[in-house]
């Protein structure tokens, strides 16, 4: 049940990115998180995906920052 709502915060947060940012280019996560996130959705359509040497989710660029709190994810 918590993987599922794992989920859910995440496909939010995204989906909120993409209404609140006209023209999305890049999605800034912690690593921890983004760690986290492979390991939740690596089995689903959902799932980072690496394309050449880029790492894109929701079709965006995956770009992973430190300095940021351990729940970041933003669209930007």
């Amino acid at each position: 049940m918590a993987q599922d709502f794992f989920r859910e915060k995440i496909v939010a947060a995204m989906l909120y990115g993409f209404r609140a940012i006209k023209k999305p280019e890049k999605v800034t996560v912690h690593p921890e998180l983004m760690a986290e996130i492979r390991e939740q959705l690596k089995d689903t359509q959902l799932a980072p995906k690496t394309i050449g040497d880029t790492e894109m989710f929701f079709g965006l660029p995956v770009t992973e920052d430190p300095t940021k709190a351990k729940d970041y994810l933003a669209v930007s």
